[in-house]
Formats: C-alpha cells, structure tokens, sequence
C-alpha cells in the first residue's frame, strides 16, 4: 500500500500547516493555490502562520480548473528560479496536481512533457505539503498528476515521488464550496470508490476503504449539497474523499476515467462530472464480471432488496447509482453536455488508448464495445433504464 507518509484529519487541521512545515526543515516555500482563494480567508491564515515562523513564502496561482501543460511548464520555471526547500498546495485537484509537478521540476530537469507516463521521473523531489479544498479528488492521497495536452485530452505523471510527505485534510475548508462544485467533487469521489472496488487490482484493504466510502457518499452527499454549512456531513464527505484516493492509488481507477479522458479536456467539464457522466455505463457494462462487487457496493449504497437474485441485485446497483446522481444534479449523458454525436467514434478510440486504466476494468473492452458504450452514454440509455429520464423503483 502507498499513503503519504503523514496524514493529519480533522476540523481546524488546516492550523497545522505551520508545525509540519517546520518538521520539513522548510525556510523558503513556494505556496501554489487557485486564483480564486488567493485573497481568501483560508490562504491568508495559512501564509500568515507560515510567515510567522520565519518562513520566506512565495506564491504560485497561476492555476486554472484542469491545468493545461503550459501551466506545468510555467510552475516548473518558477520552481527553478529560486531555491525552495518546500512546495505547499492549497485547492482543489488541479492545485494538488500543479503542485505536484512543482515539487518533482525542482529536481528534474527539461520540458513535463517528457515525464508524461508512470515511473519516468528520475529523482525524489522537494518535500511537499498538500491541503485539499475540495472533497472529492483525493488527488492530496495518489501518486499521480493530471494535466491537459495539446489535443484537448488529458495525461499523467504517475511516479511514488508525487506522494505527498504531508496530506493536510481539513473539512472545514470545504465549508465554502457552492452546491455545484460540491456535487461534481462528490461525484468524483463517488467514481473513485465504485472504479476502485471493481478494479482487477483490488485488494483486501482497498475494498474496505472504497466500500466505506460510497456508504459515506450515499448518506451524506445530497446533505452537503442541499446544507452546505451542515459540518457532520462535509466531515463526512472530507473522510470518504480521501478513504476513495488512497484506494484509487493502490488499486486503480477503471475505464469510466479512460472515457472521460477523450471529451473532459477538449469540452472543459469539470473533472467529477467527465467521469460521473461515465460511471452507470461502465459500471452496467462491467457487470457480468463483477457480479459479487456490484451486490456489495449496492448494500454500501443501501439499495440491496433480500428479495432479489444476485443479477438483479448487481443491476440495482446502476439505479442506485443513477439515483444519487441525480439528486445532485449531475449531467447523465454526453448529449447534455453539448458534446457532438460524431464524436462518438474519436471519444471511443481516445477511451482504448488508456491502456494503463483498461487494464483494471473487469470486463475487457474492445473496439465496438467502446463505441457502443460511448453512444450510450451520448444518448442517456442503459438497459435498467434511462438516466436522463426519472427512474422508478424497479428501474
């Protein structure tokens, strides 16, 4: 199993910041945050404390939502112009990922793009300290970096040294969040925990923790979407973010990300709703060779019926699923997202080129099954029923 090597959970943990970075020996940091917290209250406190120790804090917020490669390549110079001994990351996923990459560029040398893949970056880079806003990536738990290329789809660096040495999460710094970004970040952690369970590469520890997290989700997502100041469920949703990341980073995520990949970046949706608009299809499609992992997750869900067989229990699973979503408002179908119906044929094709994410996915997946899954998911249709549609107790 990889975790970050210090993990602090909690209300008000975010006051902690200060006492870790001393323990990192850091005296020059660069702080890397959105541009929208940058006058916040949460990013002052945290400079301020910072600062109050002696620190010299330099700050990097030049992130947009689903960072592009030049923003890499921007961080990376920045990194490089002075001498940093910490690298802290305050936000959302794509901060989490932008800070990453900062601390990796500071002892790599040349373009990101060259790093672009598992396992090529060649030496540990600064220590850093990770503080999600957000309750949804866990992106602040996994060794992996996305960013946007030049074709509109997305990559990865995935290497041990993006593991952060310190993951600071703070429920209470998602208290902010709006309705829509708390749907789409819980959404994404739903994907996270169902992909992870079904994965090929599944484990003893990451089931429990993936299964725990969908239980969190189903109970307390539509609370922190309809009451966002309602602190027992953004605690809630905080814990299952981060339960679904560490689980993604041992186990995987699934071909719902693989999709997701070829139409997120190009038609910039938010990155919980790309692979929630996803996740029913793959998870129908999956079926068949996770039967016993689609029960469990619909008993985590609280959907399972004793009266139902092991098939029909699996596909209630989906209908749950779909259920949840909805009460959030998340888009169920491509079409919705004025996505071109002759795109179909390019999402598919980018879906199969995600090999390193196909290969968890319990069913396998070939050309035409992709191209009938994605014009699925164009038109909204699933075989228990249809998602853009109000489903009823049977499906």
């Amino acid at each position: 199993m990889i975790v970050p090597h210090r993990i602090v959970f909690g209300n008000g943990s975010a006051r902690n910041v200060r006492d870790e970075a001393r323990t990192l020996g850091a005296k020059s940091i660069l702080l890397v945050a959105g541009s929208h917290i940058v006058k916040s209250a949460v990013l002052t406190g945290i400079m301020r404390s910072l600062r109050a120790r002696g620190s010299k804090v330099h700050i990097f917020s030049e992130v947009e939502p689903e960072p592009s490669i030049e923003t890499a390549d921007h961080v990376a110079e920045k990194v490089r112009e002075r001498r940093f001994d910490l690298v802290c990351g305050v936000g959302g996923g794509s901060v989490m990922d932008i800070a990453k990459i900062a601390s990796m560029m500071a002892t790599n040398t040349g373009k990101v793009r060259k790093y672009l893949g598992v396992d090529l970056i060649n030496r540990p880079g600064l220590p850093k300290i990770l503080v999600p806003t957000t309750a949804g990536t866990g992106s602040e738990m996994t060794p992996n970096a996305i960013i946007g290329t030049h074709d509109g789809t997305k990559a990865a660096i995935i290497s041990n040294y993006a593991m952060a040495e310190t993951a600071i999460v703070d429920p209470m710094l998602t208290l902010s969040l709006p309705p829509r970004h708390t749907a789409s970040s819980g959404v994404d952690a739903l994907t996270h925990a169902v992909e992870s369970h079904i994965s090929l590469d599944a484990n003893p520890i990451t089931d429990l923790l993936s299964l725990r997290a969908v239980e969190l989700i189903a109970r307390y997502l539509p609370t922190v979407f309809s009451k966002p100041g309602d602190v027992e469920a953004r605690s809630a949703m905080a814990l299952a973010s981060m339960m679904a990341g560490i689980s993604i980073a041992n186990a995987g995520t699934c071909s719902g990300h693989a999709a997701a990949y070829g139409y997120a970046g190009k038609y910039k949706i938010p990155h919980g709703f790309s692979v929630g608009i996803a996740l029913p299809y793959i998870l129908e499609f999956s079926l068949a060779s996770c039967q016993r992992k689609a029960e469990a997750i619909a008993e985590a869900l609280g959907e399972r019926a004793p009266h139902l067989g092991s098939a029909d229990a699996a596909r209630q699973t989906v209908i749950a699923i779909v259920r949840l979503m909805k009460r959030v408002e998340c888009p169920m179908s491509l079409s919705q997202m004025d996505i071109p119906r002759e795109d179909i044929g390019s999402i598919a094709r980018g879906m199969l080129k995600m090999t390193r994410l196909l290969v968890h996915n319990p069913r396998p997946i070939d050309e035409s099954d992709a191209v009938r899954i994605v014009t699925r998911m164009w038109e909204g249709t699933l075989d228990c029923g249809q998602p853009t549609k109000p489903l009823d107790a049977g499906g």
